[in-house]
């Protein structure tokens, strides 16, 4: 496997990215101000957020999707019906 990806970030980095975001949530989630603050000024630019993110998230689904048994169309249609309720009506 190449050690490149797209764009010009290496996968190393774009790993790195996702371990951070993953660390961000965490955070996050046990009420850690100052954690997510320092995680959230490593990020140097959005496309390292973004990158991160979204392998973050792919990684996610893939676990979601092993434990439930659901294909990846299904955990997404899944996520996708919580997020519009989280969000509520647009507009």
């Amino acid at each position: 496997m190449s050690t490149e990806s797209a764009g010009d970030g290496r996968l190393s980095d774009i790993a790195d990215a996702a371990q951070r975001a993953a660390g961000l949530l965490a955070a996050r989630h046990r009420g850690d101000a100052e954690g997510v603050r320092t995680l959230w000024g490593s990020f140097t630019d959005d496309r390292a957020l973004a990158g991160g993110s979204l392998l973050l998230a792919d990684l996610a689904l893939r676990l979601v999707c092993e434990q439930s048994g659901e294909s990846m169309e299904q955990c997404v249609q899944r996520l996708s019906a919580r997020l519009g309720a989280a969000v509520g009506p647009v507009g």
